[in-house]
């Protein structure tokens, strides 16, 4: 609301360039006003087919402007955002949908051979709580409701809602050894996530981020969604990953920062993309997921690095340097890395081993819903 007030025009998200080839869309660029606006309508879209505050949506969506529009879109109508891999298998995918008691779908037709359409039906069918799919695009499989071409008078107007640091904002899917659990975050460890990112990746409204990280880890969320929100930085996002179309964004916007997982990032030099195409970025972070601070990680790659340390949703921690070793050095207790973010004396996130595995708590410790427990959090 404050970037759609103050700096209403500045553009605050890209599509992919390459988004038509496999997604069947034109590309799309919002301004911080058509951002908010889109979020506003899409949010009394999801009221107006049936979804009643607290209930939880599920958001099978690719790296387009539509997926953080859908986050906010529930969270203005009461709903709580669950984020699924769009990759994942349809059986995998029915799992995540009872872990958090879904009760409508978000998704679109296809991504290249993703028919994920066609996944959110099969899921659909077999959990009883999904009362509704709906979609973004053109060509959506049967029962699926279109969110395009709607019209002012085919809403409910959302009505006003305050929101508190301690509601459910956010939901994200990991195992737990063979089982899958979904990870429940509040508002206020969103935002205390996306403020320690700034240690390490120092957006600014002068330069922008380009992502290439699917949306759905909390981590990718806080880093190309959050910060860049509070920062009033500018967003490009690239994927499914194409060489080509990154040296192409690269060329649009060469002091941006580039976030990417730890395996591609290992990989570049100055001259990766030809003519010194990253010699002039702002700088580079890296995602890296592990299930400990003690666990082993890729080798830094021959351009300096910050770190993202996803610890399989549970939480995260920052590093400004990326080992060359591959060897972390992280702290037990990691304080938040930002003054007065949170009370004195309140942790960000400690970590102990216990006799059934890794046992994170702190202020950003996500609560876990396991399987057995769906029924209750539900």
């Amino acid at each position: 609301m404050r970037g759609a007030m103050t700096s209403p025009a500045r553009v605050f998200m890209r599509d992919c360039p390459a988004r038509e080839a496999w997604n069947g869309v034109e590309p799309r660029t919002l301004t911080f006003d058509a951002f908010y606006k889109a979020a506003h309508f899409l949010g009394a879209q999801i009221r107006t087919l049936g979804v009643q505050p607290g209930e939880r949506v599920l958001i099978l969506l690719p790296n387009t402007v539509e997926a953080p529009i859908s986050i906010l879109a529930c969270q203005l109508a009461g709903a709580v955002p669950a984020m699924a891999a769009a990759d994942e298998r349809a059986e995998v995918l029915r799992a995540a949908a009872e872990r958090c008691g879904a009760t409508m779908v978000i998704t679109t037709g296809r991504v290249v051979d993703l028919a994920l359409g066609e996944k959110a039906r099969q899921v659909a069918a077999k959990v009883m709580s999904v009362r509704c799919i709906a979609g973004f695009g053109l060509g959506l499989p049967e029962g699926i409701v279109s969110l395009e071409g709607w019209s002012e008078e085919d809403i409910d107007e959302l009505p006003e809602r305050d929101r508190h640091q301690s509601q459910p904002g956010l939901m994200t899917f990991g195992r737990e050894g063979s089982s899958l659990c979904a990870f429940l975050r509040t508002e206020g460890q969103m935002v205390a996530e996306a403020l320690a990112i700034s240690s390490v990746l120092r957006l600014d409204g002068r330069r922008g981020l380009i992502s290439l990280m699917h949306p759905a880890a909390a981590a990718t969320i806080a880093a190309s969604l959050l910060l860049p929100l509070h920062a009033g930085a500018s967003v490009r996002l690239v994927g499914p990953y194409d060489g080509q179309t990154l040296a192409d964004v690269l060329d649009a916007d060469p002091t941006a920062f580039v976030f990417g997982p730890d395996h591609f990032m290992a990989q570049l030099n100055p001259d990766s993309f030809g003519d010194g195409r990253l010699g002039n970025v702002a700088g580079l972070l890296a995602l890296t997921r592990i299930e400990t601070p003690d666990a082993k990680i890729l080798s830094a790659g021959k351009m300096d690095a910050a770190l993202l340390i996803d610890f399989i949703e549970r939480g995260i921690m920052t590093s400004l340097k990326w080992p060359r070793d591959g060897k972390l050095t992280l702290p037990a207790i990691y304080p938040h890395p930002m003054e007065s973010v949170l009370p004195e004396g309140t942790v960000m996130l400690a970590h102990e081993v216990g006799a059934n595995g890794p046992n994170f708590t702190g202020f950003g410790a996500a609560a876990i819903i396991r399987r057995e427990e769906a029924g209750k959090a539900a």
